[in-house]
């Protein structure tokens, strides 16, 4: 049975990680666990496994190099610049 709230995943670092997961997740953890959303949330290290491992997550982000996604069920659905992605995160995350 599924909790309330907003369920985090993310992956461990490797040697492919594009998108420093532990400095987003320290920025966004109090914000996305406070909403009163039943949404599960992927934060993945890089683009080459990220969407397809949080293909079951609502709303998904990862990056490569200066490059991020936002996915949404495993798809892309949006590829920006690195520092954009919390104001992008963001506008995806108000959307769900």
């Amino acid at each position: 049975m599924r909790q309330e709230g907003v369920t985090i995943i993310s992956c461990p670092r490797c040697g492919r990680v594009g998108f420093d997961v532990h400095s987003f997740i320290d920025r966004w953890q109090n914000e996305l666990l406070a909403l009163k959303k039943n949404i599960t949330v992927a934060v993945m290290g890089c683009v080459v496994n990220g969407p397809g491992e949080g293909k079951h997550a609502d709303l998904g982000i990862a990056g490569s190099g200066s490059k991020v996604v936002i996915f949404k069920k495993g798809k892309i659905v949006r590829t920006i610049d690195s520092e954009d992605a919390d104001k992008v995160f963001r506008e995806e995350l108000e959307s769900l």
